[in-house]
Order: structure tokens, then sequence, then C-alpha cells
């Protein structure tokens, strides 16, 4: 049988198949680390919301010997708006990871769509070019079967023209 007209398209119809999918495999382990690092984020405005309010329920604990209640106070106090001051200022993180994050998934959804439009692509030459192996398997069978025919009418036609 010849060689399908097709075959290099058929190859490089699959590198692209496989280079989309590639990309798409990128882009979703960037989405993960995306999400991954909204979480820790999440996590650590978790632990300092913990920390803030478990220094606020010792405010009013006794301050060690020797240090005033003004001051000891007033130390307290500051480390409690320092805390509420870092956790805004994760929240803020957290706002620019979550935008990372939303851009990375979009980003994974193209990519997505362009692995399956690739694979459609190649799909549909790959059931093209088994419609085509059987067009030429029909095609030879025809021509064994006229081949075989002519024979009999050959036959037939030297046993006309052979005395007997």
């Amino acid at each position: 049988m010849k060689r399908y007209p097709l075959q290099t398209l058929v190859k490089l119809r699959a590198h692209r198949t496989a280079l989309a999918r590639t990309h798409m495999l990128e882009k979703q382990a960037a989405a993960r680390a995306c999400r991954e690092e909204c979480a820790r984020i999440e996590a650590g405005i978790d632990a300092l919301g913990v920390e803030r309010a478990s220094h606020r329920q010792r405010l009013l604990d006794p301050p060690p010997p020797g240090q005033p209640w003004a001051v000891a106070m007033e130390q307290r106090e500051a480390h409690i708006g320092l805390l509420g001051e870092r956790i805004v200022m994760e929240q803020a993180n957290l706002q620019q990871a979550n935008q990372r994050l939303a851009a990375a998934e979009r980003e994974l959804d193209e990519a997505r769509q362009a692995w399956v439009r690739a694979q459609a692509r190649e799909d549909a030459l790959a059931k093209r070019r088994e419609a085509w192996v059987g067009e030429q398997v029909a095609l030879e069978g025809r021509r064994e079967e006229e081949a075989a025919a002519d024979l009999v009418q050959a036959r037939a036609a030297r046993a006309m023209h052979e005395p007997q």
C-alpha cells in the first residue's frame, strides 16, 4: 500500500498537540502554585489572628516583676497594633495573590481549550487517514478482482483461439 499523502501533516498535528498539552500542564502547575501561595498566606493571616487574640486575652495579665503597669499595657497594646498592621499587609498580599491566581486560571482555561482544539484537529485527521486507508484497501481489492477477471477473460479468449 502506498504512503498516506498527509503523513507529514499527521506528524505535525501530533507534535502540536503534544506542545499544547505540555503548555497546558505548565499552566496547570502555575495555577496550582498560585493556589498554594494563597493557602499559605491565608494560613499566615489565621495564625496572626490567633496570636493577636491570644495577646488580647493576656492584655490584663500582671506585668513582669519590676515593670510598671502603664509600660506593660503600652507595650502589649503596641504589639497588638503591630499584629493588626501585619494582618492588613498580609490581606493585601492575599488580594494580590488571588488576582494572580485568577489570571493563572484564565491562562489555564485558554491553554486547555487550545489543547482540546489541537486534539480535535489531530483526531479529525486520524479519522480521515483511516477513511483513506479503507479506500486504498477497497481500491486494491477492486484492482485484484479486475486482474483476476482479466486473467479469466484471457484464458477464455485463448481457449477459443486454440485449435482442439
